[in-house]
């Protein structure tokens, strides 16, 4: 009896106990949950990312300035080109700058084909078709450009109106493929059209079918090759001649013909770089 009445007044006191314990606890749930944290170290102030603005753009107007209407601006590349503005930049930076580089400022590209005959139908269709050539005494190496059909042409280290007969010319002053410079730019010139029966008779004749990725070679008397491969085309004027200039650390050809067909007014350059 004794014990039965001591579990019952336990029993009691823990029923007492439990009731008012739950509303505690939910009152102190709710009163963590709105409170603001406390940072452990008070006298530290958080880092905060601050509000960098984006650089501004600087924009190079290409329009004819006010003061000067009848200025326009630079031919656009052909539509199958790929262009380069800072790259022409680089090369006028580098032609003004360097004294190794020679002022040709006054002077113009070679080429000019108003006076030789259009093709016929049958002389075109042989462009289509590999053009092997033989090197004469003169030449002092050969170029190939596979992908256009032309193979060991002649190069000849001057732009004279018989070296342009006989093949491909190397612009005077300009680079060789062995240099021993930082930078190279070997500078090639060929007809277009030409005279038939000559060896640079529509020699590059196919050279606007080069875009991008086509590899070029020359090779030198002692057989040593060098290749390259080819960036972009685009056209320029017969006077801009900063295209023969050099780019600081890169190691280049180019070449050029005449265009566009029949008026020739225009100059077309493949650039390419040593692979």
């Amino acid at each position: 009896m004794i014990l039965a009445l001591g579990f019952a007044t336990v029993v009691a006191v823990a029923a007492s106990l439990e009731g008012p314990m739950e509303p505690a606890a939910a009152k102190q749930e709710v009163k963590s949950a709105t409170e603001p944290l406390v940072r452990s170290d008070p006298s530290v102030d958080p880092w905060v990312e601050k509000d960098i603005p984006p650089p501004r753009l600087e924009v190079t107007s290409r329009l004819p300035s006010p003061s000067n209407p009848d200025k326009r601006p630079a031919p656009k590349p052909e539509p199958r080109t790929r262009s380069s503005a800072s790259q022409a930049e680089d090369f006028r930076t580098w032609q003004s700058s360097s004294g190794n580089a020679k002022d040709q400022s006054r002077q113009a590209l070679p080429l000019d084909e108003t006076d030789y005959p259009l093709p016929t139908n049958d002389q075109l269709q042989a462009t289509n078709q590999p053009r092997h050539y033989h090197l004469p005494p003169g030449a002092i190496m050969s170029l190939s450009v596979r992908s256009i059909g032309l193979d060991n042409v002649p190069v000849l280290n001057s732009n004279t109106r018989r070296a342009l007969d006989m093949g491909v010319v190397h612009l005077p002053d300009t680079s060789f493929p062995w240099s021993e410079t930082p930078e190279r730019n070997v500078y090639l010139a060929g007809h277009r059209l030409g005279w038939p029966g000559t060896g640079s008779h529509l020699v590059f004749y196919r050279l606007n079918e080069l875009d991008g990725g086509e590899r070029i070679t020359l090779r030198d008397r002692q057989g040593t090759r060098y290749h390259y491969r080819v960036l972009e085309s685009f056209i320029v004027g017969p006077e801009d001649d900063w295209v023969t200039g050099r780019v600081r650390g890169r190691d280049l050809l180019t070449l050029q013909t005449c265009t566009p067909i029949p008026t020739f007014e225009k100059r077309l350059i493949v650039r390419a770089e040593r692979i």
